[in-house]
Parts: structure tokens; C-alpha cells; sequence
């Protein structure tokens, strides 16, 4: 009788060492937390046509961290999760990635250290994520005329378009746009909205292939093509030598 009701009491206490077990290995499984720190200060900088700032390259810890609002996110390529946290290090706490800011999305893929596995192939439309941009050789950059975007002069030009504006540089192929923080190499796409609005005050004759879904916008702002002050008949900007007019009107 004594035995019998002494495993009474053990079976119940059996079920709740074997409960606590699982929970812990669970727990080990998947880091509900992230412990993140710096040697020293970093500095963080706007990532171009978003919201988000991130850190300098120099700076990085072996997570990618960006600043969106007042929260930080801290992606661990290791588990594919992701963690935010009020401050810039110390303990962030992981997330549902229903939690993750959109504006994330739009941070170039270049700019990552380990880009989302989970964001591949979301791009709108089925077309392609990326592209190659390649120069036979290191192009020449030049300053189109009010406006603080340079152009690659027409010579050197591959069968698309490319800009550089700020940190950044931004191709146009296809009817989709791609951008990069290097000049070659793989550009990531990104939405229009994304596209910064100075790169719209590139004179059409500029392009190779204009955006269609800018002309309405540029006649509305420019009836006869160009702004003012443009030489209509040899198409180039005002102060443009002669020597460089046979580059233009080939986009």
C-alpha cells in the first residue's frame, strides 16, 4: 500500500522533469534573445531613397543592424530571426517577422551582410531581383546640369542607364530599377518610389531610354523637352563645351 502510493506521487513528478526538459532544449534551439555589442561607438548613416539608417561598413558587428523610427532590428543570418530592441546594443528581444518594418525591404541588397533567404523572389511583378552592371572599363562621371546627379558619358555607356547620385548609383533597365553602393557589380532592384525624385531632372536627351512612366510628368513641367536655357538644336546643357555635344542626344 505505501509503495503503491508512493508512485502515485512520483508519476506526476516524472511528467513535469520530462515537460521542463523539452522546454529547455527548445529553448536552446531557438535564441529568443540576442546580445549584441560594440568595441566602440558606431556610426550610423541614412540608407539612401528610405527611412532607415544603418551602420558604417567599418563599423558592423556580424549581425545586420538598422535604426528605423525609435527601435532597432538586428537580423541573425544564423537562425534566419530577427530582433529589435529600444537601444543600439545590449539584449533584443526576437520578433515575428510580421513585426519587421516594410521599409527594411527597400534597404539595397547590396548593403546587407547576409540578405533575408525569406525575401528572395518577393519582388513585385516576377522580375528579376537583381542585375549585373559591368564598365569594359572605370567609367568617366560628369555632372548633369542642375540637378546633383552625374551621368556616365555616352561613349562609355552600356545598354542601359546608369546614375550616380549621392553614396549610391542607380540603373535603369527594362522598365525596372536597380541600385548598388558600388558603380559595378550586382544591383538590387527596387520600387519607383524608391528611386530618388532627383534623378527625375535628368533631361530626357540623357537617357538611353527613358522612363515611360515620367513623360506625362515632364511635358507637363517642360512642353518643348528641355528646360530652360537648353540648346534645343544640338540638345545639351548650357555651358556644355563643343567638344562633348556629339556625346549627347544618343540616349
Amino acid at each position: 500500500m505505501i509503495l503503491r502510493s508512493k508512485m502515485h506521487r512520483l508519476v506526476p513528478m516524472l511528467a513535469l522533469s520530462m515537460t521542463l526538459a523539452m522546454a529547455a532544449s527548445a529553448h536552446a534551439g531557438t535564441d529568443v534573445s540576442l546580445q549584441i555589442n560594440f568595441g566602440s561607438t558606431p556610426h550610423w548613416v541614412a540608407v539612401p531613397g528610405t527611412s532607415v539608417r544603418e551602420i558604417r561598413q567599418g563599423d558592423r558587428t556580424d549581425y545586420d543592424m538598422f535604426q528605423y523610427g525609435r527601435s532597432y532590428y538586428a537580423y541573425n543570418n544564423g537562425n534566419g530571426r530577427w530582433y529589435s530592441s529600444r537601444r543600439s546594443r545590449g539584449r533584443f528581444i526576437m520578433i515575428d517577422d510580421r513585426s519587421v518594418p516594410r521599409d527594411l525591404r527597400r534597404v539595397p541588397r547590396s548593403n546587407w551582410r547576409n540578405y533575408p533567404a525569406a525575401w528572395d523572389g518577393q519582388r513585385s511583378g516576377g522580375s528579376s531581383a537583381s542585375m549585373m552592371v559591368n564598365f569594359g572599363s572605370t567609367p568617366h562621371w560628369a555632372g548633369v546640369s542642375g540637378t546633383r546627379v552625374e551621368v556616365v558619358s555616352a561613349a562609355e555607356r552600356p545598354d542601359y542607364d546608369v546614375f550616380r547620385y549621392g553614396n549610391s548609383y542607380y540603373a535603369y533597365n527594362s522598365n525596372r530599377w536597380y541600385t548598388s553602393s558600388r558603380e559595378s557589380g550586382q544591383f538590387t532592384a527596387i520600387e519607383d518610389r524608391s528611386v530618388p525624385s532627383e534623378l527625375s531632372k535628368v533631361p530626357r536627351n540623357q537617357w538611353r531610354n527613358y522612363p515611360a512612366s515620367w513623360q506625362s510628368q515632364d511635358q507637363d513641367q517642360h512642353p518643348n523637352g528641355n528646360p530652360p536655357g537648353w540648346d534645343k538644336k544640338n540638345g545639351v546643357p548650357p555651358g556644355q563645351d563643343k567638344k562633348n555635344r556629339n556625346h549627347h542626344g544618343n540616349g
